[in-house]
């Protein structure tokens, strides 16, 4: 963080203007520049502490934009470094919840021509979604209800001027984020199971805790909890660690509510199993708890799609599909399609089923950003409706492809991998080039050696998970349909406020889950990728720790950083 000391802190203008919100914790903080501590030191500290418990997270597009009349390059150099202060300490106001920027700012001005080492910074704001929806400027200063907002910071030093804009989004509600959460229950019981840190994500070397978080009371009346097999293996290490806190021996956390395992009809341990010494169990204090986040909105509606051409039933060859529908959203019976020995290549748009879909041997592609809306017809003749029958069936996403499912009523996927589209560009052999070796061997297929592949892959090729997301129908959410993966890899995201999830056999999940009740049973195996940290979680509430620096809990992702062209030196 670059900033420089000896100067006077103001809001919303010059030193003798009061300002707009006052600090409430004072913390001395260690400046580069040993013999000046005051100043812009002091209020970062501030604000930094402040950031712990607050609401920050997710997106930053970051540009700068300069003109620089300066008299050498080392006050060029200066006038960033001023400008990289500026919105440091923007960050930190806005990731302050006692700090009330969404109103305590004048025009959209948070800091106006504030002193600082002998120059000045402005900081404005803008309300990017009001700007979007063509709202004038003076009507684009943030309110009460603002979330994206967009953060310029002009620096004046000695002639020099340097502007950064970033954009960033600011939750009003804090996204707890979660590897796995169960709302009522967890139980892991099979043989070898194993719960960790998916070892080809980008962060899995900084080797951070895995948090599982529960609204489990643990009692035996409403039968919740969590149950932990002795057989379940969890990471070996974990950093960073507090010789005065034994919780961060353990590399996996469980948070369960205050009022857990304290009640008349409650077990006498908040964790149970023979394998409970295994995990940490956190206790929230009495004003901390977790929510499954709302349930996902009703798919919006779609102009009629085209039918499919041929049919609803494709049992051969290859077949590039538009968005289609099967079926009608109206009438008492649903109309399945049927996809068995065939690949199909899906281009960007929504595809609908009012009924099942049933696949067999199966390959579907996804080019651009795809949406897939199953909806299974519940009557009185067909009281336990299935969206989803995949058996042996694979997704395979292409680059920059993007997935969503909404499935209604119960799911079963059996011998089914889904991930990313891959090609070795350094084997010479097209078909042996072709598709994830973690897919083949999988799936049951002979491994053959690549230019890029020497042994079997013990994981997937990385793909960012959020770039597939498995909901429920709003409309179908219960407790009575249950979601089954058998023998399955999956990369991505389940969410299932509602509705249980299985996973059974050889079952592999690489992203995370929040379901109303969890089972990993077999030799089931579940990695989490900590790049979710920074995407907005499945549930609300509080923010698991996950070691290291406390405003990483929230931290600002640069996209594009430098002076763009011909306005700078």
């Amino acid at each position: 963080m670059k900033y420089i000391a000896n100067h006077t802190y103001s809001f919303l203008g010059a030193p003798n203007v009061a300002p707009c919100c006052t600090p409430s914790v004072c913390v001395r903080r260690q400046h580069i520049r040993n013999h000046q501590r005051k100043g812009a030191a002091m209020v970062l500290a501030i604000f930094a502490l402040l950031v712990v418990g607050t609401t920050t997270l997710a997106f930053t597009a970051s540009r700068q934009t300069a003109f620089l009349s300066s008299r050498n390059a080392v006050n060029s150099i200066r006038v960033r470094e001023l400008a990289d202060s500026g919105l440091d300490i923007a960050k930190a106001i806005l990731r302050s919840d006692t700090t009330s920027w969404r109103t305590n700012h004048s025009g959209g001005k948070l800091l106006n021509n504030y002193a600082l080492d002998g120059g000045t910074i402005t900081v404005s704001l803008i309300d990017i979604l009001k700007r979007e929806s063509g709202a004038s400027a003076a009507l684009c200063v943030p309110v009460s209800t603002t979330t994206d907002v967009e953060i310029t910071v002009t620096a004046n030093l000695d002639g020099a001027t340097w502007t950064s804009v970033s954009n960033m989004s600011i939750p009003q509600v804090v996204k707890g984020q979660y590897a796995i959460f169960a709302n009522k229950l967890l139980w892991i019981y099979g043989a070898n199971n194993q719960v960790g840190r998916w070892n080809r994500s980008p962060l899995a070397s900084e080797k951070r805790r895995v948090n599982i978080g529960t609204q489990a009371d643990f009692a035996v009346a409403n039968f919740s909890g969590v149950w932990i097999d002795s057989d379940i293996q969890f990471e070996s290490e974990v950093l960073p660690i507090d010789a005065t806190d034994p919780r961060t021996l353990k590399s996996t956390w469980v948070y369960y509510p205050y009022n857990g395992g304290t009640n008349l009809w409650s077990s006498s341990f908040p964790i149970n199993g023979p394998g409970r010494d295994k995990v940490a169990a956190v206790r929230m204090s009495a004003d901390e708890s977790i929510r499954m986040a709302a349930a996902p909105a009703p798919v919006a509606a779609v102009p009629a799609q085209a039918a499919i051409s041929g049919g609803n039933s494709i049992t051969s060859g290859t077949r590039t599909l538009g968005p289609f529908r099967v079926g009608t959203p109206t009438g008492s019976t649903g109309t399945n399609l049927t996809t068995n020995n065939c690949t199909l290549l899906l281009t960007a748009g929504t595809y609908e089923i009012y009924g099942s879909w049933n696949a067999l041997n199966a390959t579907i592609r996804i080019q651009g950003a795809v949406k897939i809306v199953v909806s299974p017809k519940w009557s009185i003749f067909n009281w336990f409706p299935s969206g989803i029958n995949w058996t042996n069936t694979t997704v395979e996403l292409t680059t920059d492809a993007d997935l969503e499912v909404n499935n209604g009523y119960s799911l079963t996927m059996n011998k089914c991998w889904i991930g990313s589209y891959y090609q070795c560009v350094y084997e010479p052999d097209p078909v042996k080039a072709v598709g994830d070796p973690h897919m083949k061997a999988f799936k049951g297929l002979t491994f053959q050696k690549t230019a890029c592949d020497e042994i079997v892959p013990d994981e997937p090729r990385y793909m960012q998970p959020w770039h597939v997301r498995i909901y429920p129908i709003k409309s179908t959410l219960s407790a009575l349909f249950v979601w089954n993966l058998t023998d399955t890899s999956v990369v991505g995201s389940l969410f299932l406020p509602n509705n249980t999830v299985r996973f059974n056999g050889n079952s592999q999940m690489y992203g995370r889950i929040a379901a109303d009740s969890v089972f990993i049973d077999g030799t089931s195996r579940f990695r989490y990728d900590h790049a979710l940290d920074d995407i907005v979680g499945l549930t609300e509430g509080r923010a698991p720790n996950r070691g290291g620096d406390p405003q990483e809990i929230f931290p600002i992702r640069p996209i594009r950083w430098g002076a763009d062209k011909g306005m700078g030196p």
